[in-house]
C-alpha cells in the first residue's frame, strides 16, 4: 500500500498541479474524519502520513484514569499497564487505529473529504494561474452555450465569456 500511495499522490501531482504537502493533509483530514465518524466526534484522534514510505498512522489519545467515566476519552491504568508499563494516572496515551475497523460509513465520509479538499486545491491552482493573467488576451475552444454568454474550454480548465464581453457578430 505504501508504495501504491505514493504513486497516486505523484499522479495527483503531475495531472492537476497540486503540491503533494496539500495531497498529505487531504489524506490526514480523511483518515480524522473517518475515525471521528467510528469513534465518536469528541475523540482526541491524530494521524498522520509518512512522506518517505507512505504510511499512515492513526491513533485515539486517551487519559490514563483509576475510573473510567467516559470511554471514549479515558481508558484504566490496568489497560495502558499492558500497552506501556510505564504509565501512570494522568497519563496521556495512544492506541493505534486499525483503518479496517472503519466500516462503509467512515470510508465514504473519508473519501468525500479527500475528493473535496483535491478539488479546493485544485481550484487554488488555476486561481493562481489566472489571477496574473487578468487583463490578458487568453486563446481557449469555444465548449459550448449557456443562453447568451459561451463556456470556452481553456485547457486545464473552462471558462464563461459573458455577453457583455463578446465581440459583435
Amino acid at each position: 500500500m505504501t508504495q501504491e500511495l505514493r504513486s497516486v499522490i505523484s499522479q495527483i501531482q503531475r495531472e492537476k498541479g497540486i503540491d503533494p504537502e496539500k495531497i498529505i493533509e487531504a489524506i490526514i483530514s480523511a483518515v480524522l474524519a473517518a475515525a471521528r465518524k467510528r469513534y465518536g466526534a469528541t475523540a482526541n484522534v491524530q494521524a498522520s502520513v509518512d512522506p518517505e514510505n507512505g504510511q499512515i498512522e492513526a491513533f485515539c489519545i486517551m487519559t490514563v484514569v483509576e475510573e473510567v467515566e467516559d470511554p471514549i476519552l479515558e481508558i484504566l491504568l490496568e489497560e495502558a499497564k499492558k500497552m506501556d508499563q510505564d504509565a501512570e494516572v494522568g497519563d496521556q496515551i495512544g492506541l493505534p487505529i486499525d483503518a479496517s475497523e472503519f466500516g462503509r460509513i467512515a470510508a465514504q465520509t473519508a473519501k468525500q473529504v479527500i475528493f473535496q479538499q483535491i478539488r479546493e486545491a485544485e481550484f487554488e491552482v488555476v486561481f493562481r494561474e489566472y489571477s496574473v493573467r487578468q487583463g490578458d488576451l487568453i486563446s481557449g475552444t469555444v465548449a459550448g452555450r449557456d443562453r447568451r454568454s459561451y463556456i470556452v474550454d481553456l485547457g486545464k480548465t473552462e471558462a464563461l465569456l459573458p455577453y457583455s464581453e463578446q465581440v459583435p457578430s
